[in-house]
């Protein structure tokens, strides 16, 4: 197998796998292997940005009933104007 990768990549990643006492072949085979018994890339792959951050955010907190409830908009907007 042949792959092109820029060399400061290359060997930032050579020196994290000597760290773990690793060579670039074992790992990569380590990865390849983990593909294959996740049938996908064995680690999330995203494009977050700040939004997205912050929609996950607010999912996350809903979900756990971590919100505020409003009878009106304006007791929203007084909360958020003159609330905490």
């Amino acid at each position: 197998m042949t792959a092109r990768v820029d060399l400061d990549t290359k060997e930032r990643a050579r020196q994290v796998f000597e760290n773990a006492g690793l060579d670039m072949t074992t790992a990569i085979n380590i990865y390849l292997k983990k593909a294959i018994a996740v049938n996908g890339v064995p680690f999330p792959v995203t494009a977050n940005d700040a939004l997205d951050a912050a929609t996950l955010k607010a999912h996350d907190e809903i979900k756990h009933g971590d919100y505020d409830s409003f009878a009106s908009v304006d007791d929203w907007y007084q909360d958020l104007t003159h609330g905490d």
